[in-house]
């Protein structure tokens, strides 16, 4: 029942009760608003009989005394109050009434610290313990160890540190214990010592995934006859697996993944694991030396070998495993073609990972039959063949980087897609119109495929957080459809065809807008200044287009360009680049693995999940004139400008250093004048600089920072009166001194000085030639001497000319 609202006292009429079931988790979790609370527990007191207790997931946050309440239950054996928003302060009882308590789940709560003095470690009944997924900090209180009935003690993700198992020495019936995601800081075999002997073959489950536990895997865990389940997961475990694991003959579930093991698992480790369900090796520097034609005894329902060496060809023993729901081969360094059983066998697939292989073959036409998947991962692989139909319930696909050809289906039934990755193939042909009628589309990668036409006008308002298109052959304006597509918060649609001016509707239509991509179209006209209403806004290219007009002055807007991202934390967008695959319980959260290109230090890179740090502008390779608005130096999150190749004039900014996280300024063929600002110097972050083909004028700033540059002298050449290091011009020479004037003024000065030789030359020639004409005996004795001189002024013109080419080419 879908119950919200308060808890009704009038259940303390109730005064027979035994058991009383309120949880309340599973609409918490689902965000469906149906949520119980109750501000006053007094009613439960008028229950004497009850038994069990279950208020999970019922906001309890307004009640302070809610342990006195629970006190006065001496009949209670179980009580569940997880996710309650619990403020758990020490409130000392004058006596303790819990005589038959033995269940106590406290998760998922407010609790920060372990108080030695709370009111349940005293409690010498009570059995399993989970005060899992809190906030306790510190050590395990010593009050730990007098809880000698505790058969089950849940700790994990909380932030204990220090945990020492002399703690437990004297918890001899313990049968789980979970400490995930605290910090125990010891090598696992001195760990494992510390805990009561009598405990090793009674203890079922041991979870130490993430307890920054290091050392080696004793070959004395044979001793744990009865573990069921041992995750040792994401921590410093180095040298070999011990053989010894193999005789764990009762283990279900194995997880030794994101560790440091050098070695190999060989089939004796799993010959006996007769009972073996969840085996993750996952990026453990593991080498699987398997035979292919081994017959496990095991059936594996999840099977994790990605980053373990499986050899070249298709493991062929995974053939058995026809239960598995969880499959993941990726990175496995497989070279092979994909075995005709492969799609029948694992036909019953939730999660199906085969990714960064190079593995071939041809897709079938239809994959409709897998009917329990939910996620594929076929990324950078040899597939061919179409897309095919895909499974009903299909939610995340990415086929990208392969060899697929043709055209998309005509139709899809996959109607729950939220992820379409199919990058880097040869999809032909226009894209389909059913693209507007996926429900949950949330990202849409199409890039480098042969894609044309325009994106299909639709209907209805679109979800569609990430579009993806560059690189493809598609043209018209710039696409009206993403008016309908409020939540787009990545736009690429760069290296295509893309034609007339930039709308001024994009900060209205699309608010959330954080990365915008349109290099390499022909676009035109202005910048406009709404452009710069867009406050998510981060990244920003239009390089390659044939925009002009000014930039605008209102760049102060782009507020989070205003702000370093060094610090930021991970913000909720689509861009999910993620290495952890989903959990068996959990088809939720699967790998983004598409990339953002841009052009950074002069080379071409792709960002994943750096790109939510990625500040950047580039307009170059277009036709803008006017200043660099002084306004560019309060976007002080910017990690890289870029504006090169405009007709940019006046001086650049004198406030350009308070770009304190720009690693890299290009400038470069521009009409920018002046001097360059002392301070850029002191820009410690920077190490590419490009200032070249400018008509800056003066001495080069010094520092540290620019000596650190990359083939420095590249950086200002091009400007014919920069001097000092890393230039070899002289700045005390008098090119340099020339150089301390206007570079413009300097030009006109020479020319004005060789057009007015060329006219004096002109008037002096006729003086003479009229008074030569009526005296001959002049004349013959002032063409001797005019031919001297005139020998003497071509030598010097000569040479006046060749250093004003120089000074023209900068040398």
């Amino acid at each position: 029942m879908d119950f919200d609202g308060m808890v009704p006292p009038q259940l303390g009429n109730l005064s027979k009760l035994q058991y009383l079931d309120l949880d309340n988790t599973y609409y918490d979790y689902s965000g469906s608003g149906n949520v119980l609370k109750s501000e006053d527990m007094s009613w439960l007191s008028h229950l004497p009989l009850l038994r069990f207790l279950d208020m999970s997931g019922v906001n309890l946050s307004a009640i302070g005394r809610w342990v006195h309440v629970v006190n006065m239950l001496s009949n209670l054996r179980a009580l569940h109050l997880g996710r309650c928003n619990l403020v758990f302060t020490y409130t000392p009882l004058e006596y303790r009434n819990l005589t038959s308590l033995q269940m106590v789940d406290l998760t998922g709560n407010r609790i920060r610290n372990l108080n030695p003095t709370d009111w349940f470690w005293d409690a010498g009944t009570i059995k399993h313990l989970d005060l899992s997924y809190n906030m306790a900090v510190g050590p395990l209180p010593d009050a730990l160890g007098n809880m000698t009935s505790l058969e089950v003690l849940h700790l994990g993700y909380n932030e204990l540190s220090d945990v020492k198992a002399k703690t437990l020495r004297n918890l001899y019936n313990l049968r789980e214990l979970t400490l995930s995601s605290n910090s125990i800081n010891q090598d696992l075999s001195e760990f494992l010592e510390g805990m009561p002997p009598r405990a090793r073959p009674m203890l079922e489950l041991l979870d130490l995934t993430s307890t920054n536990i290091s050392g080696e895997i004793p070959n004395w865990i044979n001793q744990w006859t009865n573990l069921s389940i041992l995750r040792l997961s994401a921590n410093m475990l180095v040298g070999s697996v011990p053989l010894e694991i193999g005789m764990l003959s009762k283990l279900r579930h194995l997880h030794l993944d994101y560790n440091q093991f050098n070695g190999s698992i060989l089939e004796e480790h799993l010959a006996s694991l007769v009972n073996l369900k969840e085996l993750d090796l996952s990026y453990s520097s593991l080498h699987l030396m398997i035979r292919p034609d081994w017959n496990p005894h095991f059936k594996l329902r999840l099977a994790y070998f990605p980053g373990c060496k499986m050899g070249l060809q298709f493991p062929l023993w995974i053939q058995g495993q026809r239960d598995v729901s969880f499959l993941d081969i990726s990175d496995a360094g497989i070279v092979d073609n994909l075995p005709d059983w492969f799609w029948s066998v694992f036909s019953n697939v939730e999660y199906l990972n085969i990714s960064s292989n190079q593995i071939s073959g041809k897709l079938p036409r239809s994959l409709e039959f897998m009917s329990s998947a939910v996620i594929f991962d076929f990324n950078s692989n040899n597939l061919t063949g179409m897309l095919p139909q895909l499974p009903k319930h299909l939610t995340e696909l990415d086929i990208s980087k392969n060899s697929l050809s043709g055209p998309l289906p005509r139709k899809i039934v996959a109607q729950n897609l939220t992820d379409l990755l199919l990058s880097e193939n040869n999809i032909s042909g226009a894209i389909p119109s059913y693209i507007c009628q996926l429900p949950f589309l949330s990202v849409l990668d199409l890039a480098k495929n042969h894609l044309v036409g325009q994106l299909p006008l639709c209907s209805k308002q679109s979800f569609i957080s990430a579009l993806i298109l560059y690189d493809n052959l598609l043209s018209g304006k710039f696409p009206s459809v993403l008016q309908s597509c409020p939540d787009l918060i990545l736009l690429d649609l760069a290296n295509n065809r893309y034609t007339g001016e930039l709308p001024t509707w994009i900060v209205n239509k699309m608010p959330q807008l954080t990365y915008l991509r349109l290099r390499n179209n022909l676009f035109s006209g202005s910048i406009p200044h709404q452009l710069t209403e867009l406050r998510n806004l981060q990244f920003l290219d239009l390089a390659n287009n044939n925009i002009s007009g000014s930039i605008p002055h209102s760049l102060f807007n782009l507020k989070a360009m205003t702000q370093a991202h060094y610090h930021q934390e991970m913000v909720d967008n689509p861009l999910r680049w993620s290495s952890a695959r989903p959990a068996p319980t959990d088809i939720v959260g699967a790998k983004y693995d598409d990339t953002l290109q841009g052009v950074v230090k002069g080379q071409y890179l792709n960002y994943t999940s750096n790109i939510i740090y990625m500040v950047c502008i580039d307009l170059s390779h277009n036709n803008l004139v006017g200043e660099i608005p002084n306004e560019i130096t309060s976007l002080v999150g910017l990690i890289t400008l870029n504006v090169s190749h405009n007709q940019l004039s006046g001086k650049i900014p004198e406030q350009i250093a308070l770009l304190q996280s720009l690693e890299s300024l290009d400038l470069s063929w521009n009409e920018l004048s002046g001097k360059i600002p002392s301070s850029l110097s002191g820009m410690t972050m920077l190490s590419k600089l490009n200032l070249s083909y400018n008509n800056l004028s003066g001495i080069i700033p010094s520092g540290n920072q620019l000596q650190t540059l990359i083939d420095p002298a590249s950086s200002f050449i091009g400007n014919s009166y920069l001097c000092g290091p890393p230039l070899s011009r002289n700045c005390s020479g008098p090119e340099a001194t020339r150089g301390h004037h206007d570079g413009q003024q300097s030009d006109s000065d020479v020319r004005y000085l060789y057009v007015g030789m060329a006219v004096g030359f002109v008037l002096g020639l006729w003086v003479v030639f009229v008074t030569f004409l009526f005296a001959r005996t002049w004349r013959a004795a002032y063409f001797q001497m005019f031919d001297k001189l005139l020998c003497r002024l071509e030598t010097f013109g000569a040479a006046n000319f060749r250093r004003y080419l120089r000074n023209l080419n900068g040398k």
